[in-house]
């Protein structure tokens, strides 16, 4: 099968289907793929808000180190390869080629009924021992206790924050988050706890595993700031295990991935951001405040399904002054006549509201509007909004065919889930 043939049938695995918390799954293909992730030491990273930000950092200082590095995140914003990353460069076609049809035969074989980011979770961690990486960086894709990634025993584990997101799959609280994030703490395996969590409750499961545990105080009203001293905290510690230049920390601590407060410079500027939750766009608002103080804000947004709606278009309402609309194409995102009616409804008058079909007339709009205004333009919300933004604003990338982001519904009950 091709590489466009063998990631539709991946996909297609979760098109109709809904989220399985458990690890049976990836134990069993764990098992007989002869523990790929033994082959390497990992550092895990888990949190509500800046994983991928802080993983990101991490491997670039390893890499600019010297140190071959396997970097695994999700969701991707416009290529599934983006996922899976060694030193920087994303996984082959060819090499996709290769693995998936061997994971697709032992789910038939030995009947598991593996999930697309399951088998993503194999994918990388298979390619990563094939390519003998020195060290590989893994960040969370939902939680963490029954995150698939959490079948690893990593040489460090990372919990970056804790607040509410996903609280149909993870708890209504900050405290059953926690919870579920702290089950990425293995026995005796030092943890690092940024500043934006609940410290006590934390300690205390570090405590009950015999892992040393230490805090990150630099608490930042800037989401780079944070993510930047947890970094730095983590290749700190790192260093025990390798050698890591002054110099090469200095390079990481820099690194950014796209959408990651994406500042395109020109007329207007226009910033790119994946903030999705009221905690991540409160961070968001203040940092575009202060790089841009002297500007008035237009937002174009799309939100995801199952997300705190209200409590995010109150923090837009209470920042911007316009909205564009628009809606993630893949079945995820909330429609945009309730976006329109829950703004309404939070006092926001029908002249500032634009709501756009299509995303790439969307930005349009909003382009030409922000520019006559002397505004900023802010593009933030749910990653599926973000390839065809970026697709409308110019940017060339390699792109896939079609969205292939996992589409499901609520998640479905695991025997594991109360384990």
């Amino acid at each position: 099968m091709t590489y466009k043939e063998l990631i539709q049938r991946l996909f297609s695995i979760n098109l109709f289907g809904g989220i399985k918390m458990g690890l049976t799954n990836c134990y069993q293909l764990q098992r007989l793929l002869n523990f790929p992730d033994h082959a390497f030491p990992t550092i895990h990273v888990a949190g509500t808000n800046g994983k991928g930000s802080v993983v990101t950092k991490i491997a670039k200082a390893l890499q600019e180190s010297g140190y071959r590095v396997g970097l695994y995140t999700s969701p991707h914003l416009c290529c599934f390869r983006e996922r899976i990353r060694i030193n920087q460069d994303m996984i082959s076609e060819s090499s996709v080629e290769t693995i998936l049809p061997h994971l697709f035969e032992l789910t038939t074989v030995h009947a598991i009924p593996a999930t697309f980011f399951e088998l993503t979770t194999l994918l990388a961690l298979t390619y990563f021992a094939r390519e003998k990486v020195d060290v590989a960086v893994l960040e969370t894709g939902l939680g963490g206790r029954l995150d698939a990634t959490n079948i690893v025993s990593p040489l460090l584990s990372i919990i970056t924050s804790i607040s509410l997101d996903h609280t149909d799959i993870l708890g209504s609280t900050e405290e059953a988050i926690a919870k579920e994030k702290a089950g990425i703490i293995k026995s005796g395996i030092p943890v690092i706890i940024g500043p934006k969590t609940p410290h006590r409750q934390l300690l205390d499961i570090a405590h009950a595993n015999n892992s040393p545990c230490i805090k990150v105080h630099s608490l930042s009203p800037l989401f780079e700031e944070e993510n930047k001293a947890i970094a730095h905290t983590a290749l700190n510690h790192l260093k025990s295990s390798f050698k890591l230049p002054p110099e090469a920390i200095a390079k990481g601590l820099e690194a950014k991935q796209p959408c990651r407060f994406e500042v395109l410079q020109g007329s207007p500027a226009v910033i790119l951001d994946v903030a999705h939750n009221p905690d991540g766009l409160q961070r968001l608002f203040q940092a575009t405040k202060k790089h841009f103080p002297e500007h008035s804000i237009r937002v174009l947004f799309g939100l995801s399904k199952g997300k705190d709606l209200d409590g995010c278009l109150t923090i837009l309402r209470n920042n911007a002054a316009a909205f564009h609309i628009v809606e993630a194409p893949n079945g995820r995102g909330a429609a945009i006549s309730e976006l329109k009616a829950r703004l309404a409804n939070l006092g926001v008058e029908p002249s500032p509201i634009h709501t756009h079909s299509e995303i790439q007339k969307g930005i349009q709009n909003a382009v030409q509007a922000a520019k006559l205004h002397n505004q900023i333009l802010l593009i933030c919300g749910s990653f599926f909004i973000m390839s065809q933004a970026r697709q409308a604003l110019g940017i060339n990338e390699p792109r896939d065919e079609i969205d292939l982001n996992e589409r499901h519904g609520p998640a479905k009950p695991s025997s594991e889930w109360n384990r």
